[in-house]
């Protein structure tokens, strides 16, 4: 008898240690079932000091769990609390976790009464069941959305193919950033689908971009042709100006000139407004020096 008794202290001591201390008085109770009692006048000195000790060592327990957790129907009630105030976040995976540790703490929270238990039991688990069911309609409404932004993305990328046919580079570019702005608008098509949207949908842009930039070389270097071009109309026309004969063929050239500054074309921003300036100064001074000459 007093080896049993030692053996269920030494057990209770043990839950001293543990963190959860609601779950430790929940086992030291069913401890406390498992006490040998004997009648008063057949209690030894001996078996009197043993139940002193387990009945202080609970006494602590329970101190240590707090009134909460010793007051089974309160601690029940707090749980119900709790689910629902889980419930009003919508946080299905947060909230997942936490209900499944309420849950646990549920199945070491006690017993009061049969009636009792029953009808805090089917608070909770009315509330578990309400968060589980809106937690799978969720799920459910977002996989029928995914399903729509990946459609959606899916015809972006269609489109952004046809931005290549596009013969205006300008107008292409325009399409092209278009299509950008909606793909940002569109929402997640789930982590499984968007990056190998976006990878596509990038993969067209880049096209765009790879012909873009060949476009604007090439114009970069029909641009620095055409400037050399003017800067050889404008030699000779520096050449006519310091002559300045005035001869009808003179003149003629003179006005040839201007003629094949126009077929060569546009030079760029970058030079075709100095180079004017330049040509049209020596063109003009030309003619009023032959005014003046005549």
């Amino acid at each position: 008898m007093e080896n049993k008794r030692e053996e269920l202290i030494a057990k209770l001591e043990e839950l001293l240690g543990e963190e959860n201390a609601a779950e430790a008085f929940a086992k030291a109770k069913e401890l406390k079932r498992r006490w040998p009692r004997v009648r008063e006048e057949e209690e030894s000195f001996a078996d009197q000091e043993l139940s002193q000790k387990f009945n202080a060592l609970m006494d602590e327990l329970g101190s240590k769990a707090g009134d909460i957790f010793v007051n089974t129907e309160d601690r029940k009630n707090e749980i119900i609390a709790k689910a629902k105030e889980i419930l009003s976040k919508n946080n299905f995976k947060k909230g997942s976790e936490q209900m499944k540790q309420l849950l646990e703490d549920w199945k070491h929270a006690g017993r009061i009464n049969k009636e009792k238990d029953d009808e805090l039991w089917e608070q909770f688990n009315a509330i578990r069941k309400e968060f589980y069911d809106k937690k799978n309609e969720y799920f459910e409404n977002l996989k029928e959305t995914y399903e729509q932004n990946k459609t959606l993305k899916e015809e972006l990328i269609a489109k952004a193919k046809e931005v290549a046919n596009i013969e205006s580079v300008k107008e292409a570019g325009n399409k092209s950033n278009e299509l950008m702005e909606e793909w940002k608008k569109v929402g997640s098509a789930g982590y499984k689908e968007d990056d190998n949207l976006w990878q596509q949908f990038l993969a067209e842009r880049k096209a765009y971009f790879a012909r873009r930039d060949a476009y604007y070389d090439e114009l970069k270097e029909t641009f620095s042709k055409r400037a050399e071009a003017k800067k050889e109309l404008i030699s000779q026309a520096k050449l006519y100006l310091a002559r300045s004969e005035f001869t009808d063929e003179e003149v003629n050239a003179i006005k040839d000139l201007r003629a094949k500054w126009k077929e060569i074309g546009n030079a760029g921003k970058e030079h075709e407004n100095d180079l004017w300036a330049e040509f049209n100064t020596i063109i003009n001074k030309y003619f009023e020096n032959m005014k003046f000459y005549k």
